[in-house]
């Protein structure tokens, strides 16, 4: 993967979009994105930013951010999208597995899956061909 930087913001959208569909996020729900970035995206790669710290947290860091601007989940979720239809040749089979684990997580958190989040899910599976 080229722009790793890219790929962790783009992820944050995902995970903001899965979160937000139901127009409110949980404290479960900011619980799991914070285990999914400490146990799933952390140990991803090496890549660091100008201060050293890892760049799984700019996940964490563009899912507070569009929480700030109060985007749509349907925006955020097309921002990962487009993304992902420009660099998808890039990421392999196993990080696909891991982009759609995470997401399913951040959805079940909350008791059961909603239809909104549901509807998200499978454009995901699509998207990641799963």
């Amino acid at each position: 993967m080229k722009d790793t930087r890219r790929f962790y913001k783009e992820l944050g959208n995902l995970f903001y979009a899965i979160a937000a569909t139901d127009n409110n996020i949980s404290l479960q729900e900011r619980k799991k994105l914070d285990e999914e970035i400490q146990f799933a995206w952390r140990h991803f790669d090496d890549s660091r930013d100008r201060f050293g710290t890892d760049r799984a947290f700019l996940i964490e860091f563009e899912f507070e951010a569009m929480e700030d601007e109060m985007a749509t989940a349907a925006d955020s979720f097309r921002s990962f999208e487009d993304y992902f239809n420009e660099t998808g040749s890039e990421i392999d089979d196993i990080t696909r597995k891991r982009i759609f684990n995470s997401a399913k997580h951040i959805a079940e958190s909350t008791r059961k899956i909603n239809i909104s989040e549901h509807h998200f899910l499978n454009r995901l599976k699509k998207l990641l061909n799963l």
